[in-house]
């Protein structure tokens, strides 16, 4: 049987390692020489540095967008992934909100059903109609003895003194003052307002009352009245002069029986109101 023979002669290894010795010493040689030109040049001649530097930033740029390539589309895959199963999470929810929508728009059907046929039955009488218009503010004075806001609507647009004015989410103020095409309302704020009130949970009745500050005084509340601090409050209708069930304002503090409201818009940042001709 022959045997393999996986040893190497010592005058073949000697012969490899003195080509090894001499191909590094050349090239050592080869590159200070390279960097001693490149010295040089630079010195004598920046333009020549400059070109070069381009050069190698040429040629290095697009070796460097090749190997970071896969890097990229990896980690573009992996943000793709990551989108794909969080829209499929979301899409889950959605679909069970569609379905509690659903059901909820079914359960409204049945109850406007009912409620117009209790109707009928009792021979009910609607509340008193309103109409509305829409106008922009145009000015504001915040002075100490009044909180007043001016909008761009007046007797042109058919605006009464009286009329009840809402911002997005509740009631702003009244309108104090009517001119040829602007008008001038008090805020629920205002020392001169008096709006009757309703809370939301204790469902106890009292007067908004404005004293030029940030927050509203309620009057005439009932001894051991159970009002808490985040109770929402709406106006009553009481003497019939304002719809019933607009958002006032939030209860802020309660302090020793006194409730102060705060209101549920920001005056300083609306820009369009809604008026109510009730």
């Amino acid at each position: 049987m022959n045997h393999l023979n996986f040893t190497r002669s010592p005058s073949n290894y000697s012969v490899q390692h003195s080509f090894n010795l001499v191909f590094k010493k050349i090239e050592t040689v080869f590159f200070s020489f390279l960097c001693v030109i490149f010295l040089i040049t630079s010195r004598l001649n920046s333009d020549f540095s400059k070109n070069l530097s381009f050069v190698f930033a040429d040629i290095s740029l697009p070796i460097v967008k090749f190997a970071a390539f896969p890097f990229n589309t990896a980690i573009n895959l992996l943000t793709d992934f990551r989108e794909l199963v969080d829209a499929k999470e979301d899409n889950k929810i959605l679909k069970e909100d569609i379905a509690k929508l659903r059901s909820f728009y079914i359960k409204s059907l049945n109850v406007h059903q009912e409620n117009k046929e209790l109707r009928n039955v009792l021979n009910f009488v609607t509340a008193k109609s309103s109409s509305f218009k829409v106008a922009r503010i145009i000015g504001r004075s915040h002075q100490i003895f009044n909180q007043t806001v001016f909008i761009d609507a007046g007797k042109n647009r058919g605006i009464k003194e009286g009329n009840i004015v809402t911002g997005d989410h509740g009631v702003i103020g009244r309108i104090a003052e009517v001119g040829e095409n602007k008008s001038r309302l008090i805020l629920l704020t205002d020392a001169s307002s008096r709006i009757p009130i309703i809370t939301s949970k204790s469902r106890v009745r009292g007067i908004a009352a404005g004293n030029n500050s940030s927050l509203m005084e309620v009057l005439y509340l009932p001894k051991n009245h159970v009002v808490e601090v985040g109770d929402r409050v709406f106006t009553s209708g009481d003497g019939d002069t304002l719809p019933p069930g607009l958002l006032i304002g939030v209860v802020q503090k309660v302090d020793q029986g006194e409730v102060s409201v705060a209101m549920i818009e920001d005056v300083t940042n609306a820009n369009i109101v809604t008026i109510l001709d009730y």
